[in-house]
């Protein structure tokens, strides 16, 4: 195994060795579990909704609302269970809910582009077109494909976490994700952009 895949497993068994902590706060009834949550997956969730919905106090509203239905039903989790993904799950179902209410469409669900940084000198101004290539050929691909992409590498979720979030077999989550980032690499290079990182 590479130093690189050893590292991502590392991280990857800490990740759920926090998850199952929590778990067992949350069904002891602890009440800093809820802290906890917060601490942990409060700003990826943040970071999440402000993708989906666009708006920063709807992600924060749904960002609360997700934490707060797993601590108020935190005794039917199983010890086991993975809670970034139920919460990640949770939310990706309000924010249907939110965009629903807005009459959005599906594409808008699952691609909002992230808020402006300030453009500094070239590098960064170079990076934010770079981005902006990127999330514009994002959304030209089928919305299944959109999904996987943005949680496996915008929110750093495994393929077990996805499949959970997502509500599909692990072996469609990798087919997804290989048909998009080749769908993706290819929309790039007709606009003279070779990104290596999404060649497998």
């Amino acid at each position: 195994m590479s130093w690189q895949a050893e590292s991502g497993a590392h991280a990857l068994t800490a990740r759920e060795d926090d998850g199952r902590r929590i778990v067992r706060r949350l069904t002891a009834g602890d009440e800093e579990a809820l802290g906890m949550m917060m601490e942990s997956f409060g700003g990826a969730l943040l970071q999440y909704a402000h993708r989906l919905v666009g708006d920063r106090h709807a992600a924060e509203e749904i960002c609360q609302d997700a934490l707060f239905r797993a601590w108020q039903q935190g005794d039917e989790f199983d010890q086991d269970g993975h809670l970034k993904a139920w919460l990640f799950r949770v939310a990706r179902h309000r924010a249907i809910d939110c965009l629903r209410r807005r009459r959005s469409v599906v594409v808008e669900l699952l691609l909002n582009r992230p808020a402006e940084r300030a453009v500094h000198p070239e590098a960064e101004a170079e990076r934010a077109w770079l981005t902006e290539a990127i999330f514009n050929a994002l959304a030209e691909l089928p919305p299944a494909y959109q999904a996987v992409i943005q949680l496996r590498f915008f929110h750093d979720m495994g393929y077990r976490e996805i499949a959970e979030c997502l509500q599909i077999p692990i072996g469609t989550v990798k087919s997804r994700l290989n048909y998009g980032l080749k769908g993706l690499a290819r929309i790039l290079r007709t606009r003279s952009i070779s990104l290596d990182v999404l060649e497998h």
